[in-house]
């Protein structure tokens, strides 16, 4: 309160105020306030509750915590069988980063069939067995996310597009992946909706295969079953 100080000594400095008053002087140290009995009761009762530190107490009880949580230890992750696997020529990281980053036709098709290792991996045209039940093609598509999102697992061993292809009312969903492996991965198999898609192993050297891989990768091309509506891509 500087303004209120300001005043006041001005008030004690006038000749009329020393008069009457005399020196006055000034607080050099603040007032410090002194606990009531009661609260100094209160402490005294809570000292004398404490309990004195057990040490071997609480060293067998930081040794139990170390023991469970060594028992909760969660269980190493299990391998795949595809890791197991000869390490392939072609790294699958490579060719999903040179498709995005390229155009498809001709570069990035050009790319893939230069590097494609045959040992090292396969091709599987996909197509959904209940194109008859599919309505809207907003909605087509969206179960092609949905699938994607269920094959997570898979993400690391496997590339491919799944189209929606149609019209309303009258639509289809087909494509192509490429996986590690020549079997069909567990990482794909055990997805929740995987029967509901039928895969079937593609010959890519097979012009008439190789044609159809080339324009499902581009979502464009003549040989398509019918017009592209829209796709996604599992990368």
């Amino acid at each position: 309160y500087r303004n209120v100080t300001r005043y006041f000594k001005t008030m004690i400095n006038q000749p009329a105020f020393k008069a009457v008053v005399g020196e006055v002087t000034l607080c050099v140290e603040r007032v410090k306030p002194q606990p009531s009995a009661k609260d100094a009761k209160k402490a005294e009762k809570k000292a004398e509750k404490k309990p004195a530190e057990q040490p071997k107490k609480a060293e067998k009880k930081a040794k139990e915590v170390d023991e469970d949580e060594e028992m909760e230890a969660p269980a190493p992750k299990p391998k795949s069988k595809l890791d197991l696997l000869p390490p392939p020529k072609m790294v699958l990281d490579d060719w999903k980063r040179f498709y995005s980053n390229n155009a498809t036709k001709p570069d990035a098709m050009n790319w893939l069939w230069e590097h494609y290792d045959d040992e090292g991996y396969s091709f599987w045209k996909v197509e959904y067995k209940y194109n008859d039940e599919l309505a809207k093609l907003f909605m087509t598509n969206n179960l092609i996310g949905g699938h994607f999102n269920r094959l997570e697992r898979a993400r690391k061993y496997a590339f491919g597009n799944l189209l929606t292809l149609g019209k309303d009312d009258d639509n289809m969903i087909w494509g192509y992946f490429m996986v590690r492996g020549k079997t069909i991965p567990e990482e794909v198999a055990d997805a929740a909706d995987f029967e509901s898609f039928a895969w079937t192993a593609a010959d890519h050297n097979d012009p008439k295969t190789r044609a159809e891989i080339e324009d499902c990768f581009a979502w464009e091309g003549p040989s398509l079953p019918r017009e592209c509506y829209d796709g996604k891509t599992f990368k």
